[in-house]
Parts: structure tokens; sequence; C-alpha cells
């Protein structure tokens, strides 16, 4: 098949574009002007063509005789700081682009995919989610301009695929960790909570500060884990998705009609716990670590992917 991925550079195009040239597809992908990681995508296979999403005539271009449309491209926090007028021209508007531009293929499209983002949604109230989360669980509320941008790409999808029979899926990310990447993520590490609560001035912010500042002592400030509670003592819970689960559901779900005008999320087979994480963390690296209550709004949720597994096999 003919495959265009837009943020082909990006560490998650970039995989599904290896996986899919080592599956014989022939690979295009479109990036923006002077992107340093091109020339790596081209040694690997892929052609490139370079544009601008809210370009319709770049995307257009990106878009002619292709089959499958993956896209990927987007603003997004880690690659900022954007402005709203940044995220609208290029989430919103691309995905415009890309969708219109798609439509024209008429029966030569066998299949659009849209990334869309957990961001969407607010899985943070002050006792955390009991219930595993379906894609219909909570209203999609974003208010910060990527959130909010992805959830007006979502339903710029259910547009077309209504009115236009358009053959387009969503596919919304959990929250995404690539191999090596697991060690950085900020919440495993009591410093991160050590200056959130600095500047906390009621009494169960101080009250928690105070043991923080307690545990960090116990190695004179150097690196230390933390196992993050609840105020009630239970331990944190959060679903990822790391990107070889990624690849491996656009390897499942591309071309099936059971999907067209659905959204689905995925992510890991299954949640973490801080409590059994941390632990063997700190055995492999032998960083210390703090069981530490916090009095905060937990991560404390996981999702219900049964949709995506009996759908398309995820």
């Amino acid at each position: 098949m003919k495959v265009l991925i837009t943020g082909i550079t990006g560490r998650v195009g970039a995989n599904v574009a290896r996986k899919f040239l080592q599956n014989g597809h022939d690979v295009r992908g479109f990036v923006w002007p002077g992107d340093r990681q091109a020339e790596k995508m081209q040694s690997v296979g892929a052609e490139i063509v370079e544009g601008d999403l809210a370009s319709s005539a770049d995307v257009r271009a990106a878009v002619a005789d292709q089959e499958v449309i993956l896209h990927l491209g987007a603003a997004f926090q880690a690659g900022g700081p954007f402005t709203p007028e940044q995220y609208m021209d290029t989430n919103v508007k691309g995905t415009f682009n890309v969708l219109q531009a798609s439509l024209e293929l008429g029966d030569r499209l066998k299949h659009v995919i849209v990334t869309s983002t957990d961001a969407t949604m607010f899985k943070y109230p002050p006792n955390g989610i009991d219930e595993p989360i379906a894609e219909d669980s909570l209203p999609l509320v974003s208010t910060d301009w990527y959130g909010y941008s992805k959830v007006l790409c979502e339903n710029l999808v259910d547009r077309y695929c209504r009115h236009e029979n358009l053959r387009a899926t969503v596919i919304r990310f959990a929250n995404v960790w690539g191999a090596g990447e697991i060690l950085k993520f900020p919440a495993f590490h009591l410093a991160m909570f050590l200056k959130q609560f600095e500047s906390r001035t009621d009494d169960a912010g101080r009250a928690t500060y105070e043991r923080l500042q307690a545990e960090d002592a116990r190695d004179n400030g150097g690196q230390r884990l933390i196992v993050a509670r609840d105020a009630s003592g239970r331990p944190w819970k959060k679903h990822n998705i790391e990107v070889r689960d990624i690849v491996h559901a656009y390897e499942k779900i591309i071309g099936n009609p059971n999907t067209f005008g659905s959204v689905y999320q995925i992510g890991a087979k299954e949640p973490f716990t801080w409590d059994v994480l941390i632990p063997y963390m700190s055995e492999k690296t032998g960083i210390p670590y703090s069981v530490v209550d916090l009095a905060m709004a937990p991560n404390y949720y996981e999702y219900d992917l049964s949709a995506a597994r009996n759908d398309f096999g995820y």
C-alpha cells in the first residue's frame, strides 16, 4: 500500500514508518521545511515531502495518489511552546486539510486515521476515577489549547464520516513514552513534588511539604524516587502507552471497516501503580524511594480498551 504519514520524524511517526517499510509498504512522509530528521527517514526508504499542514495546497500535494493516511503531525506541548493561533492553524486547520484532501482521493482511499490524545478529557478529579474510562465515559472538556484543538479535530472527523462517508477513524493515545524514557518521568521523583508543594499555604499542603522536606533530607538532597499516594494512602495509578504498542495498533486497524467513524482509546495492556513500579525501579537503579501521602488530586485512572480489542484485535 501507499501510506502517507504526517509527522513522520516524530518518535511515533518514525517507528510506525520503519515498521511499515519493513512490511513492504511504500511510505511517504510529510514534514516541515528544513526538518533536520527528514534525511534520517529518507535513509531508511521513506519518500519525503516538505510542506505546512496549514496549507491546503501543500497537504493536497502530499496526499495525492496515496491509499492510507496516518495523520500524526501536530503542534503539542512537548514540542512547543506554541501560541493559540499555531495550535489552531497546525492542528485544526491541518486536520481539516488532511480530511478534505483525503476525501478528494475518492475510492482510492482505504483509510485515514487521525491521532488524538487523552488530553481531551479531564482525568484528575479530587478522588481519582475508580471505574475504567471508556471512549465516551468523560466529556471532552479540555481548555488548554493543545487538548482543545484535538477536541475540535475529533469533531471534524465525526463530521466527515457522517456527512461524507469518509473512511476515517480517530485513535486517542494515552500518555506516550518510549523505551528508555521511564526514568525521566517527573512524577516518579520526589523533587517534582517538593517544588510543587513549596508554594502551598493551606494546612494540608504545608504538612505535605514538611514531610517531603524530611524525606529529601535523608539523602542530603540526593536523588530520590517516590511512591505517590493520595490523602487516604491509596497508591496512584496511571495508564500510559509505549511506542511499540502504538505501532501494533496501526498495523491492526488499517483498512478495517468496523472502525470507520469511531474513536478508539489505546494504552498499555494494563495500568501501573506507584507502589509496584517504584520499588522495582529502585531495586534496578539503586535510587532510594519514599512513600508519601500527597494532599492533592491524584493520578488515579485506567482505560477500558475493550472497544479496540473487540473491533480490530488490539
